[in-house]
Order: structure tokens, then C-alpha cells, then sequence
């Protein structure tokens, strides 16, 4: 015995589906607090999807950020708070300067069934500038660093790795 749907609930599926976005980092980020002490150090820009030109869009600029253990940062030529899509001249929106930062919470995300968890990232504090928080990736050390820009599901991003 098999069980034929009727065609208009099957084209309703299908556009659902058809529909339904995906983020295509959502596997990389962090969900468990990490402690703070795991997070200091050096992190460099790896890789960039905001356009096909890869790491030569920063014409030899370097991008970075170092999380020290008295909970300062330096920071160079990344995200400025408020930039909300990636613009033909985004890598000369970058921003650099030094503050505080700390652990904290920058969003959540669910699978649609369970509940939804927590994305933890860094946030910064500096009289120098705003800086967007960051969003932590990896289960454990060695953390990495994402920046999601605009519509996470578009897939812009930029990718740091911690230096070894």
C-alpha cells in the first residue's frame, strides 16, 4: 500500500523547501562558553567570500586580531560595527584600533526541531572605534574567528585561524 499525497501539498513541500536558507557556517560556530583563557592569542584572516578575489582584495594589508590575557586587543583592518552588507569598496571600510575585549553571546541558532543554542563570539570595547563582535568557531582549542556579513544565509564571511 503506498500513500499518494495530493499535488497541491506535494508543490508545498517542495516550496518549502525551496525556501528554507541555511547559513553555510552554522557548522563551524561555537555553542558551548568557552573559557577565556582558551581564546587569547593571535588570529589571521585565512579566508574571505565577500568577493572572488580571496585574500588579494586586502592588496597585502594584513588583517588581524590578538587577544591578550589582560583582556585588551589590537586589531587590524577588520569589521566596523554597523556594516550590514558587503559593498563594492568593502575592504576600505575596515577599521583597526586597540580596547577590551570579553567572551559573550552573539546570537543563536536552532535546526527548526529543538531548541535553539547560543553563539558565542567576542565582543570589543574601544574609544577608538566600534568594532563588530566577532563570532568564535570550534568545539574546543584552538578556537578560529568569523565574521558573518549581511544575510548570514548569503554565505559572506571572513575567516581567521589562530597563528601558531
Amino acid at each position: 500500500m503506498s500513500i499518494t499525497l495530493p499535488n497541491w501539498l506535494s508543490l508545498g513541500f517542495v516550496l518549502l523547501a525551496a525556501g528554507c536558507q541555511f547559513d553555510p557556517y552554522a557548522d563551524l560556530f561555537t555553542t558551548e562558553l568557552p573559557k577565556s583563557v582558551n581564546l587569547v592569542g593571535r588570529y589571521v584572516l585565512t579566508s574571505q567570500m565577500v568577493n572572488d578575489a580571496g585574500l588579494a582584495a586586502l592588496n597585502g594589508k594584513p588583517c588581524e586580531i590578538e587577544l591578550r590575557a589582560d583582556g585588551s586587543f589590537s586589531a587590524t583592518n577588520v569589521l566596523a560595527k554597523g556594516v550590514d552588507s558587503p559593498a563594492p569598496n568593502f575592504f576600505l571600510t575596515l577599521v583597526s584600533g586597540t580596547g577590551t575585549w570579553e567572551p559573550t553571546s552573539v546570537g543563536s541558532i536552532s535546526d527548526g526541531f529543538g531548541p535553539s543554542k547560543t553563539l558565542w563570539g567576542v565582543g570589543f570595547d574601544s574609544s577608538a572605534g566600534a568594532f563588530e563582535s566577532v563570532g568564535l568557531t570550534g568545539s574546543g582549542p584552538p578556537y578560529g574567528l568569523i565574521y558573518t556579513i549581511g544575510d548570514p544565509d548569503a554565505g559572506d564571511a571572513m575567516i581567521f585561524e589562530r597563528a601558531k
